[in-house]
C-alpha cells in the first residue's frame, strides 16, 4: 500500500503540475487577447450586418450581447424571420421557450461573443490541447473551454498571429453530441479591437451559411428592453397601444 508520505508527495506533484498548466494557459491567453487588441473585456456588443443561408436565403442580421449572460440575435430571412434570446438560464426562439438542444445552441452563440476576452476571463475552465494538425498540413494551437455542463468549445488559434481561426461548439445531450463550428476571416480593427468581419458557419460538418458584419459597437450598456422576455415585450407593446384614459 502507498504510504501516507507517498500519497502526500503524489498529491503535491499533481497540484504543482496543475498550477503550472494553468499558468501556461493564462500566459498564452494573454497573448491571444493582445493579438485581438488587448484591453478589458467588452461590457456589451452590438453588431449589424447580413447573413446568407443556402436553404433560407439572405437577409439583415443584428446581434446584441451583454455580460455576463444576455444575448439576442434577429435575422430577417425572406418570409421567415429568425429570433433567439438568452437571459441567463432561459432561452426563447420565435418568442417560444427553446427546447434543450436549441437552448444549448444559443448558449454557444453567446459564448462566441467577445471570445478572446471571455477565454481569458474563464481561464480556470480552459485546457490547452496543444498543436492540432489540419488537413492542409498546417497546424493550429487548440484550446478547450468548458462553458457549462454538456457544453464545451474547441478554439483553434493561429500559432503565429495568435488570432482565433475557428471555434467548434460541442453540445452533448443524453450521450449524443452535436457540433456547431464557426470560421473567422477578414479581421479588421474596430475601436481598437481586431474583429473577424466574416464568419462561416457549419453544423455537423455541413456548411449552413455565413455572416458578414458591417458595423460593430462596444457600448457600456445596452437599453434594458433589448433583452426583455417575449411576455414582457408583448405587455409593453400592448400598453403602448392602449387608448389614453379620459381626463389623462
Amino acid at each position: 500500500m502507498m504510504s501516507i508520505f507517498a500519497r502526500f508527495l503524489f498529491a503535491l506533484v499533481a497540484l504543482l503540475l496543475s498550477a503550472t498548466a494553468r499558468a501556461d494557459v493564462g500566459s498564452f491567453l494573454a497573448e491571444v487577447v493582445a493579438a485581438h487588441g488587448g484591453g478589458e473585456t467588452p461590457a456589451a456588443i452590438h453588431e449589424r450586418g447580413s447573413t446568407e443561408s443556402p436553404r433560407r436565403g439572405s437577409g439583415p442580421v443584428e446581434r446584441w450581447w451583454q455580460a455576463p449572460d444576455r444575448f439576442r440575435i434577429d435575422i430577417r430571412y425572406p418570409g421567415a424571420p429568425e429570433s433567439r434570446l438568452l437571459r441567463g438560464a432561459e432561452a426563447w426562439q420565435q418568442g417560444q421557450p427553446a427546447p434543450q438542444a436549441l437552448h444549448g445552441a444559443v448558449v454557444l452563440q453567446a459564448a462566441r461573443m467577445a471570445l478572446p476576452w471571455r477565454l481569458r476571463d474563464n481561464a480556470a475552465q480552459v485546457r490547452d490541447l496543444g498543436a492540432l494538425p489540419l488537413a492542409n498540413g498546417k497546424q493550429v494551437h487548440s484550446l478547450e473551454w468548458r462553458v457549462q455542463d454538456g457544453i464545451r468549445m474547441i478554439i483553434e488559434i493561429d500559432p503565429e498571429s495568435r488570432l482565433i481561426m475557428r471555434s467548434r461548439g460541442i453540445l452533448t445531450i443524453n450521450n449524443s453530441s452535436m457540433e456547431f463550428a464557426t470560421g473567422y476571416e477578414n479581421y479588421q480593427t474596430v475601436a481598437g479591437r481586431r474583429i473577424a468581419m466574416t464568419e462561416r458557419h457549419f453544423a455537423m460538418g455541413q456548411y449552413i451559411g455565413s455572416t458578414t458584419l458591417e458595423n460593430v459597437e462596444f457600448p457600456a450598456v445596452l437599453p434594458a428592453p433589448t433583452f426583455d422576455s417575449p411576455a414582457s415585450a408583448q405587455r409593453a407593446a400592448a400598453s403602448a397601444h392602449e387608448p389614453a384614459r379620459a381626463g389623462s
